[in-house]
């Protein structure tokens, strides 16, 4: 991949170029990108699944507690709700799962991201100088330097994105509560108004497509602190610059690496069903026909399988980013050190 062949950054073939650049890597350098995706995915297995089991041996007396009601229940003949004297103990526990979950799920895409960024760098390098295999223990020791700043810049992108993301609940239940004057939750027996649908639905909408366009701007700082060797503030600086006049392509190229993803993820949990069926049935006669916990194990299980699996969809996106990231660094054709690089610290790698 030679910077002859990189396209100019207002060529309107560059976000397709891009694309199909980056699937060119993926199956040349497929040992470093799957096999990173491979590491993701294993760790995620072993430290979520961990969270998950610790999870499950906490609320395990809400769980019992839960049985023993239902089972008193129906001994006298009385209705009864599923969890309805656990429900707050188990959603404490879910909390912290999930947020240890969340944090396994950042630093996984910090690595991924940063892996694909140095294995896109590590072609061009071959390409250029002739230079080795990109071994799996080569790729560890290229990204432990820039490990950190890329998990810096998923953190800030996360905050970044937070705020229309909250911004369009808030919208939301400022209408649920009849807060905003003139527009009314639609009823049974009162249609939706125009103000509803307005503000009600196109509202949010527009705030959280304002988010996806924040995050496709801000894509690019991961490849950008490979390449620069900068800050994690610096490279999400420089990502915001190389896609100002790409704006329409960047967007374009993170809505179709999305659309892949949700794809892949939809299959993945699909499958995952299958999984669950059989987990179900071990929970049942490990815990002698527990149907409570089993039930919550059933319907978590086609997601964690998806998740897990998701690492191998997500490296090649990777790829596809850092290849963008090359095209529009090239074509704005930069004479001068990149911004943000620290003085008198050279390129990793």
């Amino acid at each position: 991949m030679n910077s002859g062949s990189v396209t100019s950054s207002h060529d309107p073939r560059a976000d397709a170029s891009a694309v199909a650049e980056g699937l060119r890597v993926t199956g040349r350098d497929r040992r470093p990108v799957f096999g990173s995706a491979f590491l993701a995915g294993a760790t995620a297995l072993l430290v979520g699944g961990g969270t998950v089991a610790g999870g499950f041996a906490a609320a395990w007396d809400l769980f019992l507690q839960a049985r023993r009601s239902a089972e008193s229940s129906i001994d006298y003949e009385e209705s009864y709700t599923a969890y309805i004297g656990q429900w707050d103990g188990l959603v404490k526990v879910a909390m912290w799962v999930y947020a240890l979950l969340f944090l396994v799920a950042i630093v996984s895409v910090a690595w991924l991201l940063t892996a694909q960024a140095v294995t896109v760098r590590h072609a061009r390098e071959r390409a250029d100088a002739a230079s080795g295999t990109l071994t799996l223990r080569a790729l560890w020791r290229r990204c432990r330097p820039h490990f950190g700043a890329a998990l810096r810049i998923q953190l800030l992108t996360l905050g970044a994105a937070l705020v229309p993301g909250a911004a369009g609940l808030l919208v939301l239940a400022a209408v649920d509560r009849e807060m905003v004057p003139g527009v009314v939750w639609p009823t049974y027996h009162e249609p939706a108004t125009v103000q509803f649908l307005l503000v009600g639905r196109t509202l949010p909408v527009v705030i959280w497509a304002f988010g996806l366009v924040l995050l496709s701007r801000l894509s690019l700082a991961t490849a950008v602190r490979v390449a620069d060797d900068s800050s994690a503030t610096a490279a999400m600086r420089r990502s915001w610059t190389l896609t100002r006049t790409a704006r329409l392509r960047t967007t374009g190229v993170f809505l179709l690496c999305s659309a892949a993803v949700t794809a892949v993820f939809i299959v993945l949990k699909w499958l995952g069903t299958y999984v669950a069926h059989w987990a179900g049935l071990l929970m049942l006669a490990t815990t002698d026909d527990n149907v409570w916990v089993t039930g919550v194990l059933v319907v978590i299980t086609p997601v964690a399988v998806a998740l897990v699996l998701l690492p191998l969809v997500l490296a090649p996106v990777g790829v596809v980013l850092a290849c963008l990231r090359e095209r529009l660094d090239d074509g704005a054709g930069r004479a001068d050190a990149p911004s943000g690089r620290r003085p008198g610290v050279a390129a990793s790698g």
